[in-house]
């Protein structure tokens, strides 16, 4: 008789999957965002602080040699040659 019931809950539960299968993705989907939505939102605000001080290090340099420039300096049109710095 235990194996009747047995079968009977397996059925139900393989039939509930079927007809609700979007709602059981819609919790493991809840549950992964839970789970792992703070560590991929703070790998994302570090890219996004990377990226940013990459680009200032872009606009200091830029700002540097266009300051070269106004004041007549051929570095700002030709470059520093032999100390190139790296960004």
């Amino acid at each position: 008789m235990r194996l009747v019931w047995q079968l009977i809950g397996t059925l139900l539960l393989v039939g509930f999957l079927i007809k609700y299968w979007w709602l059981v993705a819609l919790v493991l989907a809840a549950v992964a965002v839970w789970k792992f939505g703070p560590s991929w939102w703070r790998r994302y605000q570090a890219s996004v602080a990377a990226e940013e001080q990459r680009l200032a290090a872009i606009i200091a340099r830029a700002d540097e040699q266009h300051s070269w420039v106004l004041a007549g300096d051929p570095r700002g049109t030709y470059g520093t040659k032999g100390t190139r710095r790296s960004v």
